[in-house]
């Protein structure tokens, strides 16, 4: 995975049990906009990833949610589960203040560092076709694109992608 540029005053962990309730919230202000989901998959979604959800999650795998925080509080997430030997990354985002400070790479790097405690040996995970962000950030750590699923998820169109070391 490429090296990400350090997040300056930032660190990143698994997120803590009196965090949930503000990272359900970072999700849902960073899911609810975005325009190339359609209406269901983001209710889908944000059902999913209540603060129920999300505890949920940690109960299962204490690795499987990570955050970056920074002073002000939380300004990114990664959300992550274990899949039968590899590790399906569910979302990963930064809360508006924080894009293009290397959130997202230090996150995919972060979540790299958990395959060995995890038994996983590799990661993989989809996006809408037309999410250029993801898109770039994947690349960039050396994400591999391995198959276009069309009309599949909600009736959208994804890219497929993998990495492992």
């Amino acid at each position: 995975m490429a090296r990400p540029r350090r997040v300056t005053g930032a660190a990143i962990g698994p997120v803590a049990g009196h965090e949930v309730d503000a990272l359900a919230a970072l999700m849902r202000d960073t899911i609810a906009p975005l325009t190339y989901y359609n209406d269901r998959a983001k209710r889908a979604e944000l059902t999913k990833y209540s603060a129920d959800g999300l505890r949920a999650l940690m109960a299962d795998d204490p690795q499987a949610v990570l955050v970056v925080r920074d002073g002000a509080g939380l300004i990114g997430f990664c959300v992550s589960r274990f899949d039968d030997g590899t590790i399906w990354l569910s979302w990963f985002g930064a809360a508006a203040r924080a894009r293009g400070r290397g959130v997202g790479a230090s996150l995919l790097a972060a979540l790299a560092a958990t395959l060995p405690s995890r038994h996983a040996h590799k990661i993989w995970c989809d996006s809408r076709v037309d999410n250029v962000e993801s898109k770039s950030v994947l690349e960039r750590a050396g994400f591999r694109r391995i198959a276009t699923l069309t009309n599949h998820w909600y009736e959208q169109d994804y890219f497929l992608w993998e990495w492992y070391p």
